[in-house]
C-alpha cells in the first residue's frame, strides 16, 4: 500500500523463533553454564532457520537453563525436580520449557505466513495485543502452579513492584522493615553508598550475587532461611521486571507495567474461581491440565469467563474471550486490525465524495483491494466482493480490480449455479483485458469460469483463441486450457497443454497430479509413472494412487462409460447424471457412473450405494465388481475387497488388475500365500506390473524369505526404477538379513525419491541403531516424528539409541511416549524396566517386566 507521508516502508512483523526468546532471556538474567557458551547454543539463540540444531542439542541446552534456574533457589522444588507418578506437581522445569518451545516454534510457523505488513511506527499495538494474550495465558498457568504448590495467591504481592520503576522501591521497603539504615546496608552488603542510592532510587539493577548479599543484609540475626527466602523473592521481582524491561522495548513502558499488573489481580480471581468451580475430586486432572497447556486447556474458557464480569476495558475483555484454538484467531485478528486501521484512515478520506482526477497507482482505491484480499483469505466472500467493487469504481483504469471483481463472482457463481453472477464476472474479467489486453490472466481466467459453468467446449474455443493472438502465454493459461480439454475427453491434447504449464512452473503439484492422471487416462504408461512419481516427491497423498487405481479400472469399461472429469468440476456432471437416472431409473450404466463420481468427490457411502444398484441391474458385469472392490480397498473393508474381486475374477478371469488388487487385500488379512497366487497370477497376465512385484516382495519379506523378496524387489526396480516404496521394501528384507550397509543405502534412495516418507527414515534410523550410529539413528527417528507426529515404534527406536548412549533420562522419556502411543506394547514397556533398573528403581523394573511377560513378551529376545 502506498504511504501518503513518504517516510516509512511497511514491515512483516517478525514473530521470534523459540531460540531467539530464549536466548534473550539468558542474556536478560546472565544465565551462565558452560553448554550456554557453546556455538551449538549460539546459533539456536540467533534463530536463523537456515542453520537449525538438533533436537538432542536443543534439548541439552534448554537442560543447562532449566538447571541453572532450579540452580538459582529462584525456582520453587516443585516446578525445578521430578514428580513423584501420579501427584499433581509441576512437570520438571527442562521438560516444562522444552514442551513450550516445540509447541511455539510450531505456532510461529503456522503464524508468521499469515502476518499482514503494517507501518514500522505501528508495530508497538500489534505486539502489545500479541503480549496480552501471552499474559492470560500466563495466567492460567500461574494460578495452576499456586495451587499445585499449596501456596497462596499472597506470594505473587512482588508482580505489584515488578518494575525498572517500582523495583527499588520494593527493595528500600525491606530495608525499612528491617530497621537497616543506608550507610548499614552499604556495609553488610559491601558495596559504596552510591551503589545503594543507585538500588533504591533509581531502579538500578543489582547483580544476583548482590541479591543474596542484599537478603542476608537485611535478614533479622542472619537466619539462613529467612535469608534464602528473601533470596527467592528478590529474584522473583528482578528477573520479573528485567522480562518486563524487554518486553517494555516493543510495546511501552506504560503497556508493560500493566500486563504485570493484571497477572497478579487475574491469578488471584482465577485462584478463587478454581476453589469454587472445580470439584476436588478432579482437581489434580484440571490444574495439571492448566499448567501443561494455559489458554489451551479444555478447562480455560469458563475459568477465563469467570474474569470478564471484573474486567471494564473492552479490548482485555475480547482476549479474555479467546481460550482454546480462538487465541489463535485472535493473534492473527490483532495484527490485522492494525493492517486495516491504517486503510480505514485512507478510505474514510474518499467516502462521499468523487475524485477529481483518476490514478491508476490511487492509493486509496488500493486500500479497498487489498481489504478484498484479506477478508477473501478470511473467507468472508460477500464483503471481500463489495470491498474490490469499490476499488474499482475509485480507480476503473485499473485492471486488476476488474480481474480480481470477475474471478471472486466467476467462482462463487459457477460453485453455485448462479448464471446471473457469473456474467457478472465474465464482464468483469472482459474488461480488465480490455484495459490491458497484453496481460494473459484475464483471459485465461474467462476460460477457467467457462469450465467451471460446465462449458468446456467453450472453454477450449476461447483458450485456443487467445493462444494464437496473445503471447507469451502463462502457466494458468495452459494448466486452465488442459482441464478443459481434458473434461472433453481429448486426453493426448490435455496432456500436451498440462506439459506446456509445467514446462513454466515446474513446482505445481496439482498440475503433476493432474498429468499424471491424464497421462493414465491417455494409456500413457511412462508418463503416468514419471508424473506420478514426481506427484509423491511433491508430497501428493496416497489418494493419488488411488485415483490412478480407479483410472485403470475405467480403462476396462466402454469408452463411452468413462466419466471424462474424473479429476475435474463434477457438479453439473452429477446433476445430469441424477435427471438421466429419474427418468432411466433401470440403467445400470448410470448407477455406475454416478457411484464413480461419488467416489472421487470422497462420498464412499453413496459411491458404495449406487454401485450396489448398478450390480443388481446388472449382476454379470465384471467391472462393477472390480471398482466397488476398489472403494472397499479405499475404506480399508478388505474382506468386501476379497468378495468384490472374486466374483470378479469369475467372471471375467484374464484381468490383472483384479488379481493384483485382491492380492493386496489378502495380504492386508495375512493370508500370504494366497496373496502371493494372486500376485503371481497378475504378473502371468501383466508382466511390467511392478506394483504386483513389490506387493509379493512385500509377502516374502513377512514370511522370513528376504533374499526372494530381494530378488521381487529388484524386478520392480528394472520396470520403475525411481518408486520409493521397492527401494524401502528392499531396504527392509536386507535389514532384517543384517545387511545394514545395503538397508541404509535403499532408505537413502527412498528418502530423497520421496522426503516425506516418514517410514524410511524411521526404518533407516533402525538400520543405523543395529550398526551402532546412534547420533544418526536419534536424528532419522527425530525426523520421522516431525512427519508422522506421535509414532511408538518411531520412539522406541530413539529410545534405545539413547539408551545405548547412556542417556537413561531421555531414554525413559522416549519410552514413556512410546507406551503413551501403545499401551500394551510389550517391548516399550520392557525396554523402561531396563531403564529403571540401570537407575536404581528395582521394583519399578520388576513392574514392567512383569507386566511386558504378561503382554507376550519373550525375556530370551
Amino acid at each position: 500500500m502506498g504511504n501518503t507521508g513518504g517516510a516509512e516502508r511497511e514491515v512483516t512483523p517478525m514473530l521470534p523463533t523459540s531460540g531467539q526468546i530464549l536466548g534473550a532471556l539468558v542474556r536478560a538474567l546472565s544465565i551462565n553454564h558452560p553448554e550456554l557458551r557453546s556455538k551449538t547454543a549460539q546459533r539456536y539463540f540467533s534463530g536463523r532457520l537456515e542453520k537449525r540444531v538438533k533436537e538432542s542439542s536443543r534439548e541439552r541446552i534448554i537442560g543447562a537453563i532449566g538447571e541453572t534456574l532450579a540452580g538459582s533457589v529462584i525456582v520453587s522444588e516443585s516446578l525445578a525436580g521430578e514428580n513423584p507418578e501420579g501427584s499433581a506437581a509441576s512437570p520438571a522445569l527442562a521438560d516444562m520449557l522444552d514442551w513450550h518451545a516445540v509447541n511455539w516454534d510450531r505456532l510461529r510457523a503456522f503464524l508468521q505466513p499469515r502476518m499482514m505488513r503494517v507501518y514500522p511506527s505501528h508495530l508497538a499495538p500489534v505486539w502489545r495485543a500479541y503480549v496480552r494474550l501471552a499474559a492470560i495465558d500466563l495466567t492460567l498457568r500461574l494460578a495452576a502452579h499456586i495451587h499445585i504448590a499449596q501456596a497462596s495467591p499472597d506470594a505473587l504481592e512482588f508482580l505489584d513492584w515488578a518494575s525498572v520503576s517500582r523495583r527499588g522501591e520494593y527493595l528500600n521497603r525491606k530495608r525499612s522493615e528491617s530497621g537497616v539504615s543506608l550507610n548499614d546496608f552499604a556495609e553488610s552488603a559491601d558495596v559504596s553508598n552510591n551503589t545503594v542510592e543507585a538500588w533504591l532510587y533509581h531502579g538500578a539493577r543489582p547483580s544476583d550475587d548482590n541479591l543474596a548479599s542484599i537478603a542476608k543484609a537485611l535478614t533479622p540475626d542472619a537466619d539462613p532461611a529467612e535469608a534464602g527466602r528473601l533470596t527467592r523473592e528478590l529474584r522473583r521481582l528482578y528477573w520479573t521486571s528485567d522480562v518486563a524491561e524487554i518486553l517494555a522495548e516493543f510495546i511501552g513502558t506504560d503497556a508493560a507495567d500493566e500486563i504485570v499488573g493484571r497477572l497478579r489481580r487475574y491469578a488471584s480471581l482465577i485462584c478463587d474461581s478454581i476453589d469454587d468451580r472445580i470439584a476436588e475430586a478432579t482437581r489434580a486432572d484440571v490444574l495439571g491440565s492448566l499448567a501443561a497447556l494455559g489458554a489451551q486447556s479444555e478447562f480455560s474458557p469458563a475459568l477465563l469467563a469467570a474474569l470478564v464480569p471484573h474486567e471494564p476495558d473492552g479490548e482485555w475483555k475480547e482476549d479474555l474471550k479467546a481460550a482454546g484454538s480462538n487465541w489463535i484467531h485472535r493473534v492473527l485478528a490483532a495484527n490485522l486490525r492494525v493492517h486495516r486501521a491504517e486503510e480505514d484512515e485512507l478510505i474514510r478520506e474518499t467516502e462521499g465524495r468523487q475524485l477529481a482526477d483518476w490514478d491508476v497507482s490511487n492509493p486509496k482505491a488500493y486500500a479497498h483491494y487489498q481489504r478484498s484480499m484479506e477478508l477473501q483469505i478470511q473467507g468472508r466472500i460477500h464483503e471481500a466482493i463489495a470491498e474490490v467493487a469499490r476499488a474499482a469504481e475509485l480507480d476503473p483504469l485499473d485492471p486488476a480490480n476488474h480481474f480480481t471483481l470477475g474471478s471472486v463472482k466467476g467462482a462463487i457463481g459457477a460453485k453455485n449455479g448462479d448464471a446471473a453472477l457469473v456474467k457478472e464476472g465474465m464482464e468483469s474479467c472482459w474488461l480488465a483485458a480490455t484495459l490491458d489486453p497484453a496481460w494473459v490472466l484475464p483471459w485465461a481466467e474467462i476460460g477457467l469460469i467457462l469450465l467451471r459453468s460446465g462449458r468446456p467446449r467453450e472453454a477450449v474455443e476461447h483458450l485456443e483463441a487467445v493462444g494464437l493472438e496473445r503471447h507469451p502465454l502463462d502457466a494458468r493459461y495452459y494448466s486452465t486450457l488442459g482441464a478443459a480439454l481434458r473434461d472433453l475427453g481429448r486426453y493426448g491434447e490435455s496432456l500436451k497443454a498440462f506439459e506446456s504449464s509445467l514446462e513454466l512452473d515446474l513446482d505445481d503439484p496439482p498440475v503433476v497430479a493432474a498429468a499424471a492422471i491424464v497421462a493414465a487416462l491417455a494409456g500413457d504408461n511412462a508418463k503416468t509413472t514419471r508424473y506420478a512419481r514426481t506427484a509423491r516427491h511433491m508430497g501428493a497423498s496416497e489418494e493419488l494412487d488411488t485415483m490412478l487405481e480407479l483410472v485403470k479400472a475405467l480403462r476396462s469399461l466402454k469408452p463411452d462409460a468413462w466419466p471424462v472429469d474424473i479429476a475435474g468440476e463434477s457438479d453439473r456432471k452429477m446433476a445430469a447424471l441424477d435427471a438421466a437416472i429419474k427418468r432411466t431409473p433401470n440403467d445400470a450404466m448410470l448407477y455406475l457412473r454416478r457411484g464413480i463420481e461419488h467416489f472421487v468427490k470422497r462420498d464412499d457411502s453413496r459411491a458404495i450405494s449406487d454401485l450396489d444398484s448398478a450390480i443388481r441391474l446388472n449382476p454379470d458385469y465384471a467391472p462393477a465388481f472390480n471398482i466397488r472392490g476398489i472403494v472397499y480397498g479405499y475404506m480399508g473393508q478388505y474382506d468386501r475387497v476379497i468378495s468384490d474381486m472374486s466374483e470378479a475374477i469369475r467372471l471375467e478371469p484374464g484381468n490383472a488388475t483384479t488379481h493384483y488388487h485382491r492380492g493386496l487385500a489378502y495380504g492386508e488379512m495375512d493370508e500370504l500365500d494366497l496373496s502371493i497366487a494372486d500376485l503371481e497370477e497378475a504378473i502371468c497376465l501383466e508382466p511390467d506390473n511392478a506394483d504386483a512385484y513389490r506387493g509379493k516382495g512385500d509377502c516374502l519379506r513377512y514370511m522370513g524369505g528376504y533374499d526372494l523378496a530381494i530378488a521381487d524387489y529388484n524386478a520392480a526396480l528394472v520396470i520403475d526404477s525411481e518408486h520409493a516404496s521397492s527401494y524401502r521394501g528392499r531396504g527392509a528384507a536386507y535389514r532384517m538379513k543384517g545387511e545394514h550397509d545395503r538397508a541404509i543405502t535403499d532408505y537413502d534412495s527412498a528418502i530423497k525419491l520421496n522426503p516425506q516418507d516418514f517410514y524410511a527414515y524411521r526404518f533407516r534410523g533402525d538400520a543405523y541403531l543395529a550398526a551402532g550410529e546412534y547420533d544418526r539413528a536419534i536424528a532419522d527417528c527425530d525426523a520421522a516424528l516431525s512427519i508422522s507426529g506421535d509414532d511408538d515404534i518411531a520412539y522406541f527406536h530413539r529410545g534405545n539409541a539413547n539408551l545405548f548412549t547412556g542417556n537413561f533420562e531421555q531414554a525413559m522419556t522416549d519410552f514413556n511416549s512410546a507406551i503413551r502411543c501403545n499401551p500394551v506394547g510389550a517391548r516399550s514397556i520392557y525396554a523402561r524396566g531396563l531403564v529403571r533398573e540401570l537407575t536404581g528403581d528395582a521394583a519399578g523394573a520388576e513392574e514392567d517386566y512383569n507386566r511386558a511377560r504378561e503382554l507376550g513378551y519373550d525375556d530370551s529376545d
